[in-house]
């Protein structure tokens, strides 16, 4: 999702943009689609050596929903990383973007700053993409600029179906009330155009190292539910339906001066985005109907 609207909003403002994906899919304007598996024995560096990149964001993952948490397979995400980190050092390459995680935090400040919150993952995952950090880090080591953008909750079109803001997308389209959790968990969350337009400004910035990637506006989770809601025209929102997750923390925020010291700033709404993905789900709902 989030390397999509990178590579479309990069062509849009007049680079020339390679992108990789595994299955074959229609070229947006503007892009060259390379149809590669990052996991195959040196398929990203190859592919690295013939075009030269002088820029790369590095968005692919494994994110199955709920099992990427402790997948194994973040061990062959790590390995990747590194090698195309390697390929771009090779290559002459200038700047590295890696798209990361909050999950590399410690979660038990509540807001978490650059420099200052402990990197303390407490998933297999966020190991994973910390681990990647530190290789492309350790590649980039005067040969080229290294730089996380580290995400935290975006959602909009083209998410995993599995995630909360689709499933409770999907549960309304279906006439369904979703069973939620309180709600009470203050988030972050940012539409998927305007975190594609943060990590474009960091790209593009001169700044090196992790720079988090938020909105700046505290939401409550209940809030997006009651959005939601009234996006179905249901007053009904299944909030408290079922316990909170054990260890699931009341706050997770990231300090976002890093950020807008690039001028960039949050364009959608919550109202506008929930609204947008909502009609997204239903329109989906609809497509794949018999």
């Amino acid at each position: 999702m989030i390397g999509g609207a990178v590579a479309r909003l990069a062509a849009s403002a007049g680079h020339e943009v390679h992108a990789i994906a595994r299955r074959a899919i229609a070229d947006p304007d503007g892009v060259k689609v390379h149809r590669i598996d990052l996991l195959a024995p040196d398929a990203g560096p190859r592919l690295i050596e013939e075009l030269r990149p002088t820029h790369l964001v590095h968005a692919a993952w494994d994110t199955t929903q709920p099992t990427y948490w402790s997948s194994l397979l973040n061990l062959d995400w790590i390995a990747a990383t590194s090698g195309l980190a390697r390929a771009f050092a090779e290559s002459g390459g200038r700047r590295f973007l890696q798209i990361g995680s909050c999950a590399e935090y410690d979660w038990s400040g509540g807001l978490c700053s650059e420099g200052v919150t402990p990197e303390r993952p407490a998933t297999r995952y966020g190991f994973a993409k910390l681990a990647a950090w530190k290789a492309v880090e350790t590649a980039a080591f005067g040969d080229f600029e290294a730089v996380e953008a580290r995400i935290f909750f975006v959602y909009g079109p083209g998410e995993n179906k599995d995630r909360l803001i689709p499933y409770i997308c999907r549960s309304h389209g279906d006439g369904r009330v979703p069973e939620l959790s309180s709600g009470r968990q203050v988030r972050d969350l940012l539409h998927v155009e305007d975190a594609a337009g943060a990590i474009l400004a960091v790209a593009e910035s001169a700044l090196v190292g992790v720079v988090n990637v938020g909105g700046g506006t505290p939401n409550s989770l209940g809030e997006a539910a009651r959005i939601l809601a009234g996006c179905a025209g249901s007053d009904e929102t299944g909030l408290g339906r079922r316990p909170d997750r054990q260890g699931d923390p009341d706050r997770l925020l990231p300090d976002t001066k890093r950020l807008f010291s690039t001028g960039w700033r949050p364009r959608v709404s919550l109202n506008e985005g929930l609204s947008q993905t909502f009609s997204h789900w239903l329109q989906d709902r609809g497509s794949n109907e018999p």
